[in-house]
């Protein structure tokens, strides 16, 4: 009897000894892929909800000039830039959700809200082609391909985006180099969007 899936989850058609161990293992695979899905899910409606935000507070001012006048002061364009950090998180979401096959009707609605929230918040940025260039280049990635780290050769997953945590180059202030914490790996932007505006506890690779 060849092996089959079931619900999503693979199961075997060994015999009696396999029969007894095949409903423990298919419910810990299952386990481990809901939670995986949960903390996509939850990540991605934070950041929707950081960039949706970001939008009401621009729409909310009611002179072009003035709007313009804030986004080129430095802390505008240092919050603009902190906003481009947070939607390359949803970016490497996405690549978790193909790499581990964790995509479902939620999490791909999720991220298409991310990105109309991030298109329409650049669409404030168009006279500013000079100052947001990179942000403007798409569908191009925002920042430059990341660095591999310079370790040991093994992969150390971020807890929060769920993918080889490398270099950040697209960070424009504070420390280059991953965290590691209680022997987790985040990316700084992944750590700091985290700790700001989901809990006050990092999450474990799940």
């Amino acid at each position: 009897m060849g092996a089959e899936v079931q619900h999503g989850c693979w199961t075997s058609g060994w015999g009696k000894k396999g029969e007894r161990a095949e409903p423990l293992l298919r419910s810990e695979l299952c386990k481990q892929m809901n939670s995986a899905t949960a903390h996509l899910i939850r990540c991605l409606q934070h950041i929707h909800k950081v960039i949706r935000k970001a939008n009401e507070i621009l729409a909310g001012i009611s002179h072009p000039s003035v709007c313009r006048e804030v986004l080129l002061s430095a802390p505008g364009t240092a919050y603009i830039w902190g906003l481009s950090e947070i939607y390359q998180i949803s970016r490497r979401l996405g690549e978790a959700m193909n790499a581990r096959k964790l995509a479902s009707e939620l999490v791909l609605q999720t991220l298409h809200e991310v990105d109309l929230a991030w298109n329409n918040l650049l669409s404030f940025l168009a006279f500013g082609r000079s100052a947001f260039q990179a942000l403007l280049r798409l569908p191009a990635a925002v920042s430059e391909p990341c660095l591999a780290l310079p370790n040991d050769g093994a992969n150390h997953v971020c807890g929060v985006c769920l993918t080889v945590v490398k270099q950040e180059p697209q960070v424009h202030l504070g420390n280059l180099d991953p965290i590691v914490c209680q022997g987790f790996f985040y990316h700084v932007s992944c750590a700091n969007f985290w700790l700001n505006c989901v809990d006050s506890t990092l999450p474990r690779e799940t």
